[in-house]
Formats: structure tokens, C-alpha cells, sequence
């Protein structure tokens, strides 16, 4: 457990901030220097695509037995977009990086911090979810759009345990461990119920992505989708051995052509996902061409999206 004294000396790492630029790109400011960032930082006013009001979710209705809403509430598998630079819910924040809170019974896993303590904390308040009730934090890959509200949400009460692949820094592990638990994740590893990550695998940098294993099939969340994005998902089917219910998160594909996007669409098709969310990284192009490809199974992401999965 965290105690207050440890955090005395954070003002003096806090003072050591690094401007970090993209090329062409918005200037983002670190907010703790162990933390890195990706090499370009395209800016963060990006217009919604669609009505900001507008609900969707990966849902499929199937007539039950009547049951109350505590225990319809307790069997469902929710996620909540709290970082990213697409709008959804009206009076929410927008910055490029991403996270999502993810709850299942009484227990819940933060994947990802976003860039930016104070929008993470100002969006978290806003969706009443408090630091103090983190319970799980996993980072995809050590930059700085999914690891730079740590610092805030660790001052600001939170106390999980941290769940880091391998290949992260030395200073970043040595720093937070003497703050929360951290540990190093392995492929498989269980991080609450239902909820585990796919371990790390290669790529520029290496990373993890959360599978999440339900009654409808499997829910993929990535951060940034270093190693490649149709890699990811292939994995996490051929380990899990299940089908492919959901994709969400950043697919990293903003600079990939018309070409090389048709193609990963059309091994999502042939690995069979039903349903595509991305977000983040995936680029305005590369998301117009997932929407047209998926149609009415195309889910329209940004902050504030909550996504409910009946389990």
C-alpha cells in the first residue's frame, strides 16, 4: 500500500517536465520524465463524425427470463472510453493518447492513462469514476499518450496494481514501484475476471492489448497496435481459441495507404470480428474505410463512449 510520505519528493520529478514534439505535430508536454513519446504527435482538434449524442452498443438482444436490474447490472462486461482525441459525449475532453476503464462484477482495470494527468481526472470525475477506486492499471507501451496520467492519478489517490509488459524502461519500473505494486505480465496473465492480457509482442515498441473473454466471444482493446494491429487479433484468437467479437482501440494505421487498410480489413474479415471500434491512432481514412466495410457493425468511438456486453 501507498503511504503520503512517498509522494513528498514528486515535486521535484514533476519540476524536470520535457517537451516532447511530432513532426508537424502539437507540442506535448511530459508530465514525468521517465515517460516517452511517440514520434509524431498529430494534433488533437479533430471534428466529430458523427452526432455526439448518438448510443451504440455491441450488444445483441436475446429475450431472457426476467431477472432485476442488480443482477442484469452485475453480469454485465462494461467499457468506457475516459482518453482519447475523438469527441462523443458532449462537455468531455479531447487530447490525443487513450484509456479505458473497464468494470466486470465489483472488480475494474484502467487500460492506459492517456497524455495528460488533468484531462484524465477532469473526464474521470465527469463519469464519476474516482482514483481511489482503480483497482487495476494496465499500460499498453511505454509512450507518453498512454502513460502520462500516471503520475496524477498515483497523486491523486489511486493505488492499483500495475501491469507493465517486460520491455519497459528500468526508470519508469524502479519509479512507480515504489509507489504501487508493479508487475511484469506474461502472455495469458489474468488481470481481474475475464479480463487478461495477450502478453507482449514485438514492434516499435513492443506492446500489450487486453482480451477480454465473454459469452459472445472475444473483445480485443489496444492501445496503439505497434506490432501490427491484424497480428494482435490473430494472436489473441489462436491462443484464446475463440471467435472475435469486438476490436477496439488504436489501430495505428494514419500514414498506412488505401491499400494496406483494405488488406488488414480483409483479414479482419477472414479471421471473422464481428464488430470494429477504432479510435486513437487509426487515422481518418483508415476508420472512414473500416466504417464502409463494417456497416451496421462499425462502432463510432470517442470520449464518454460506454459499451455494455452482456455476459
Amino acid at each position: 500500500m501507498m503511504s503520503k510520505w512517498k509522494l513528498i519528493p514528486l515535486g521535484i520529478l514533476l519540476s524536470l517536465s520535457t517537451l516532447l514534439t511530432g513532426c508537424g505535430g502539437a507540442l506535448l508536454k511530459a508530465e514525468n520524465p521517465l515517460i516517452k513519446a511517440d514520434t509524431v504527435i498529430p494534433p488533437t482538434d479533430i471534428p466529430p463524425t458523427h452526432s455526439p449524442t448518438e448510443t451504440l452498443f455491441a450488444t445483441e438482444t436475446i429475450q431472457q427470463a426476467p431477472e432485476t436490474e442488480g443482477a442484469r447490472s452485475q453480469d454485465m462486461i462494461t467499457i468506457t472510453v475516459v482518453f482519447d482525441n475523438y469527441p462523443y459525449t458532449p462537455g468531455l475532453e479531447t487530447a490525443w493518447g487513450f484509456s479505458a476503464f473497464i468494470t466486470y462484477q465489483d472488480q475494474n482495470v484502467l487500460f492506459d492513462t492517456g497524455a495528460t494527468g488533468n484531462l484524465l481526472l477532469r473526464n474521470m470525475a465527469a463519469l464519476d469514476i474516482k482514483p481511489a477506486q482503480i483497482q487495476n492499471v494496465v499500460l499498453s507501451h511505454e509512450h507518453t499518450d498512454h502513460t502520462g496520467g500516471m503520475q496524477s492519478l498515483v497523486s491523486a489517490g489511486a493505488d492499483p496494481k500495475v501491469y507493465l509488459p517486460p520491455s519497459f524502461s528500468t526508470e519508469f519500473k524502479n519509479y512507480y514501484s515504489r509507489l504501487v505494486d508493479v508487475i511484469d505480465v506474461s502472455p495469458g496473465m489474468k488481470i481481474i475476471d475475464r479480463v487478461y492480457t495477450i502478453g507482449e509482442m514485438s514492434g516499435l515498441p513492443p506492446e500489450q492489448a487486453l482480451v477480454i473473454d465473454t459469452t459472445k466471444g472475444l473483445v480485443v482493446i489496444t492501445g496503439c497496435a505497434h506490432p501490427g494491429i491484424e497480428d494482435i487479433v490473430l494472436k489473441a484468437k489462436q491462443e484464446f481459441k475463440e471467435d472475435i467479437y469486438l476490436v477496439l482501440g488504436g489501430f495505428h494505421l494514419g500514414n498506412a495507404s488505401a491499400y494496406q487498410v483494405n488488406e488488414i480489413i480483409k483479414e479482419f474479415n477472414r479471421i471473422g470480428v464481428k464488430y470494429v471500434a477504432p479510435c486513437h491512432c487509426t487515422g481518418e481514412n483508415a476508420i472512414g474505410r473500416f466504417k464502409d466495410a463494417f456497416g451496421e457493425d462499425f462502432i463510432q468511438v470517442g470520449v464518454g463512449k460506454v459499451i455494455e456486453i452482456e455476459n
